[in-house]
């Protein structure tokens, strides 16, 4: 990792706190400004030291705040307003300090600070959003007194459930600004979409969905979800989002009945927090608790739950006492970046329902850790603190949190190993330790959407995500090492190349080879015919039925098929050539065939569609008697772990010697029904599909 980069990014840490220099500065200037107008003379020499110093408060702060948006942390789709806004404000400024020098121009300058002062609210108040949430001036929530539900008839399963689940746990990961797998949690419709490994949800088979395998999987398995360094499901959130799946809820948003269902009305209740009955704080509470400076989120619309975060740096005993007030409701607390330190700990053991506590930034010690021991804390945030191996140690031993952030601690390198071992609490110690191991780099990708040129084609990588990568690559056939030719420019092409390419930086491990070949179309082919019944239907999720009649020309249109999966268009299909319960078999009339070297057969693999690659690819030449006689073949075995849910693409080539014939025939031996392998255990019983697209003579 990039020493440097990481410390332009911690510096970039200073932006609140620089920030407030120039917002003051430029308020207490304009005040004097105003008192300029009335009173001639005196003030002059301290407005334009105010400027000037406003100016040099807001070019520190807006270098800040760039730094500070380089953290993975933030998405600039999301920083955009505030960032330009804040650029506004610059260079308001700075007219700011122009205008006061020139003379008779106190009206123009009167005027600039006006709107200087208008950006500057418009910027801090987009920073506000960004740091606290798009609601964080709202009040309205805190006097909606909710009512106190034991019974419950019905429910927004959706809404009010499953959404809040997400929220919590998923959309961090996939939202608008950050999609991973290009799938999106944070609206209805487009979960409903699926992402990239297809629909979420298994129409025939609900059991055999995405959602439920993924949340079902082991936390080592790399496709457990969420990810291992996540905040994992509660087997009651476990349980919610199956029955929630496998039950077709998803199908249909708005209120579902709870009469005849008693397990699902229970585990909704003690989800909600309803079944405990917790009391509804009281109005004065709650708006004693706003005067002192916190920010109070209702938990969700059937409890009485609370979230609550103090939004000042100073804490003292009234704010405490106003926290008592509310102890039975409250379930989160964030005292972070306060002075709350070992003496105020005592009040910790005073909220039997806390299950996230954030005191990182905070001066606790070990000391503080003493009074969570009999807590219910899930999440427990100590970064920047002063605790160390001995204190969370002890806490470990006794009452460990799920999740627990500790870098920045006064744990030392040696002793977090020996933590991790005491209790399955998931500790993250933070990026420092990753400058103590090599890291792995991910493999380069290519821009290329087709790879069959006719005379030339340029080759483009996308430009690598960390800083000094190379990539070096080979078009012989070997595979590449630091001692290969460096991209720097697209890569010329005029005939086919195997190209070969990896991700290489001193300090890191190589990342996976690259591969592909790259294939120049030939006008070898005169006809052809697939003897392949193609009138048989094929459906891709919730879409109609459709078969491939006519659609022989794809085997030789020059263009690769396009990405298929559960949930893509039927257009997107067509681009292959699909046959079931049957081998795949072409017939091909060549000219100038003792110029062909080689056939490759382009094939598609993907479970979740029902599709897999032939078991064997076999060619045949055409003699002059008629008959046809085997000249090559090729057996592919099962893939050992595949993604159920990924399309898999492969080029499959057979060297051929074609002196003597003009006519051959390919064959994809299919399996029928699915091979007996534990891979594809769950499909056995289904017809396995075949999908073949472009056939090359080269």
């Amino acid at each position: 990792m990039d020493f440097t980069f990481e410390l332009l990014k911690y510096l970039g840490k200073f932006h609140p706190l620089v920030l407030h220099l120039p917002i003051g500065s430029l308020l207490m200037t304009f005040l004097l400004t105003l008192f300029s107008r009335f009173q001639k003379g005196g003030l002059e020499k301290a407005i334009r030291i105010g400027v000037d110093f406003s100016f040099a408060g807001a070019m520190m702060a807006a270098l800040m705040g760039y730094l500070l948006s380089l953290d993975e942390a933030y998405d600039f789709d999301s920083l955009k307003f505030h960032f330009w806004a804040g650029i506004i404000t610059l260079i308001l400024s700075f007219s700011l300090c122009v205008l006061h020098r020139m003379k008779g121009k106190e009206n123009v300058f009167f005027g600039s600070y006006l709107l200087t002062l208008v950006a500057l609210t418009v910027a801090g108040h987009k920073g506000g959003q960004i740091t606290h949430g798009e609601d964080y001036l709202s009040t309205s929530e805190l006097f909606e007194k909710p009512n106190v539900i034991v019974q419950m008839d019905s429910i927004d399963y959706y809404k009010e459930v499953i959404h809040v689940i997400f929220e919590d746990k998923c959309i961090s990961c996939h939202n608008a600004n950050k999609s991973k797998s290009k799938l999106r949690l944070d609206r209805y419709d487009l979960m409903l979409s699926g992402g990239e490994r297809g629909s979420m949800f298994d129409f025939q088979n609900p059991n055999q969905g995405l959602l439920v395998q993924y949340i079902s999987l082991p936390k080592e398995d790399k496709l457990h979800m969420p990810p291992k360094n996540k905040s994992q499901l509660s087997d009651k959130e476990k349980w919610l989002l199956n029955h929630w799946a496998t039950s077709g809820a998803y199908l249909k948003e708005g209120k579902i009945s709870l009469v005849k269902n008693e397990d699902l009305k229970s585990n909704i209740m003690s989800f909600l927090g309803t079944d405990e009955q917790v009391k509804a704080a009281g109005r004065s509470d709650l708006s004693k608790l706003l005067a002192s400076g916190f920010r109070v989120k209702p938990n969700a619309i059937h409890d009485n739950l609370l979230r609550i975060k103090y939004m000042n740096s100073r804490l003292g005993g009234d704010h405490l006492k106003t926290l008592l007030n509310v102890k039975n409701q409250l379930i989160e607390l964030d005292l972070s970046n306060t002075n709350f330190d070992d003496k105020m700990a005592f009040i910790l053991n005073e909220f039997p329902r806390l299950e996230v506590l954030r005191l990182d930034h905070t001066q606790i010690s070990d000391d503080a850790l003493n009074y969570l021991k009999n807590s219910k804390l899930q999440v427990l945030n100590l970064c920047n603190t002063r605790v160390s191996h001995r204190g969370l140690r002890n806490l470990l031993k006794v009452n460990p949190p799920k999740t627990i952030y500790a870098w920045r601690t006064a744990i030392e390198r040696d002793k977090k190993n020996q933590l991790a071992s005491i209790a399955p609490s998931l500790i993250h110690f933070g990026s420092a330790d990753l400058f103590s191991e090599k890291l792995s780099l991910s493999p380069p990708e290519i821009q290329n959407t087709n790879l069959i040129f006719e005379d030339s084609i340029s080759i483009v990588f996308y430009e690598p995500q960390v800083k000094d990568i190379k990539i070096h690559y080979t078009l012989d056939g070997s595979e590449p090492d630091e001692n290969d030719p460096v991209y720097k420019a697209p890569i010329l092409l005029r005939d086919p190349k195997m190209l070969k390419a990896k991700s290489i930086k001193e300090g890191w491990t190589d990342s996976e080879l690259f591969e592909q070949m790259i294939f120049k179309n030939s006008d070898h082919v005169v006809d052809y015919k697939v003897n392949n019944d193609l009138d048989k239907s094929f459906s891709i999720s919730h879409h109609v039925n459709f078969t491939f009649k006519d659609n022989q020309k794809v085997l030789f249109d020059g263009e690769k098929g396009k990405k298929v999966y559960r949930g893509t268009s039927i257009e997107d299909a067509k681009t292959w050539l699909g046959v079931v319960e049957e081998d795949l078999e072409i017939e091909v009339k060549l000219k100038n065939a003792e110029q062909i070297n080689y056939i490759t057969l382009s094939m598609l693999e993907n479970q979740d569609m029902s599709t897999v690659f032939p078991k064997r690819i076999e060619v045949y030449g055409k003699s002059a008697h008629g008959k046809y006689e085997l000249l090559n073949f090729l057996q592919i075995p099962v893939q050992k772990d595949p993604d159920e849910r990924v399309s898999y693409f492969k080029d499959f080539t057979l060297a051929v010697d074609m002196k003597a014939y003009n006519e051959v025939k390919v064959v994809g031996v299919g399996h029928g029904k699915f091979p007996d392998a534990p891979v594809y255990r769950r499909l056995i019983k289904r017809n396995a599909w075949i999908f073949a697209d472009e056939l090359i003579f080269w």
